[in-house]
């Protein structure tokens, strides 16, 4: 395996396990990381010269949230929470959007032709709005203490899975659609191959690979689509929140430290202290590019073939500059030197 492809692969995987172990530790090797507040800083001659929300440089390295916790630890909190949900909600797509896949290929043309209009039209609809719309009435019920928080997380990840099942099951299923017409799909028919067979011994074997790549982009996906749903306070766990006065907002809260979550309950902020929603951004930020390096790598390790690998790693002679005109004596004095080297 190329050496390349390894670190492509393996350290990012490496990165993200550690993270997830991380947040497991955290409240064994540190148990007060969310209840020990720092309510003041003060100087050599006990002077206080700040109150939280600290900045970055008053408590590194991420500052802290509005009642002096730092940031840093509950963002790692809160992570196993946010990349578990992930790859269930990723996982989840991708078994439903195979399995749709696959009955989308063997139906009927005149079938097929209404199912794929029908979902074309959702492909332009933003899935955060129907995220959103789904949600909103559950998101009151937990509000209102009539769903309890663990069934509220399990209805999210379903939601939030099979939106994109539609669009995915014709994706898969068009590509499956293709593989069908080559030679040996007929032959295995002619020979009285049913369609069982030829999904165990052909589409099987075949789509196992692109599932792997895809599953590695949802994962990205369903990131992005967290941050929008947090934009607009629809957070996995779900947000209790305190009613403000005449002249201050709601004060959003979280228990578990879901990362949309913090982005959430700071949206108001952004102005004022902005590295709350800076913070929680960046780790959302640095774990889709461990998630685009892994499809990526998996993408050339999986889906391409020597002859497109051989291509990417043709090289170009360095001394054939673009944009000059050369003559055919120039091309022959390089022939010359290749021999003689």
């Amino acid at each position: 395996m190329n050496k390349k492809w390894i670190l492509g692969l393996y350290l990012p995987l490496s990165v993200i396990a550690l993270l997830i172990l991380a947040s497991f530790l955290l409240p064994i090797f540190n148990p007060g990381f969310d209840e020990d507040t720092v309510k003041y800083l003060k100087d050599a001659s006990g002077k206080i010269y700040a109150a939280p929300p600290y900045s970055p440089l008053e408590m590194p390295p991420l500052g802290s949230e509005k009642t002096g916790l730092n940031l840093f630890w509950l963002l790692i909190a809160g992570a196993k929470y946010t990349i578990l949900a992930t790859i269930a909600i990723a996982f989840l797509r991708m078994v439903f959007g195979f399995i749709s896949g696959l009955i989308y290929t063997f139906l009927p043309k005149v079938v097929v032709k209404h199912v794929k209009g029908l979902a074309e039209v959702f492909q332009f609809i933003p899935l955060v709005i129907i995220v959103y719309a789904l949600l909103h009435y559950v998101d009151q019920a937990y509000q209102s203490a009539a769903l309890e928080s663990n069934t509220y997380i399990i209805i999210q990840v379903i939601a939030i899975a099979i939106v994109i099942i539609p669009s995915l099951g014709i994706y898969m299923g068009e590509e499956m659609k293709l593989f069908m017409h080559n030679e040996f799909i007929e032959a295995s028919r002619t020979l009285g191959g049913t369609n069982r067979h030829l999904i165990r011994t052909h589409l099987w074997p075949q789509f196992l690979r692109h599932s792997i790549v895809l599953f590695s982009e949802q994962i990205s996906q369903t990131l992005a689509l967290l941050i929008q749903l947090g934009i607009l306070t629809l957070t996995l766990g779900g947000l209790r929140y305190l009613p403000g006065g005449e002249d201050s907002d709601p004060l959003y809260f979280n228990v578990n430290y879901e990362w949309a979550s913090m982005i959430s309950m700071n949206t108001n902020a952004i102005f004022v202290t902005p590295w709350l929603l800076v913070a929680p951004l960046l780790f959302f930020a640095i774990l889709i590019f461990l998630f685009n390096t892994i499809s990526s790598n998996l993408k050339r390790m999986l889906l391409e073939t020597n002859e497109e690998r051989k291509g990417r790693k043709k090289k170009v002679d360095k001394r054939v500059k673009p944009g000059k005109t050369y003559s055919q004596q120039d091309f022959d004095m390089i022939r010359l030197e290749k021999k003689s080297g």
